[in-house]
């Protein structure tokens, strides 16, 4: 996977996570003073590289199918770390819809990553 590819990843992450953000905050709870858009983008943005630079280094370091690996191994991650928000105690009105807010956050970076690794596998 090649850097533009990275990029498009972790800015199509962040659109979308705005996005969602966005709509959620207009027609459900407005999480804004627990989580603001702006800590949404650059989260999203953020781990999305960090995948980038993850698979880079399986590439290196395990030989025989190292996407594989690195899938198993970052969607295990992504799923231990659902359980952050779901143990987060948050203080405002509605706080039992936060884990529902925040879960398909978690999801976005990694979904992107293999909808653009497919473009930088494809010959």
């Amino acid at each position: 996977m090649n850097v533009k590819h990275a990029i498009a990843s972790a800015l199509s992450a962040s659109f979308l996570g705005v996005l969602y953000t966005y709509v959620y905050y207009q027609l459900l709870f407005d999480f804004s003073t627990v989580l603001p858009i702006w800590k949404v983008a650059f989260g999203l943005i953020s781990f999305s590289l960090i995948l980038y630079y993850g698979h880079q280094v399986f590439t290196k370091v395990i030989k025989q199918n190292p996407t594989f690996w690195f899938g198993l191994t970052f969607s295990i991650l992504t799923f231990v770390s659902v359980l952050y928000p779901i143990m987060e105690k948050v203080y405002v009105d509605a706080s039992e819809f936060y884990p529902g807010f925040v879960i398909p956050l978690h999801f976005l970076p990694f979904l992107m990553f293999f909808t653009f690794h497919q473009l930088s596998t494809q010959k």
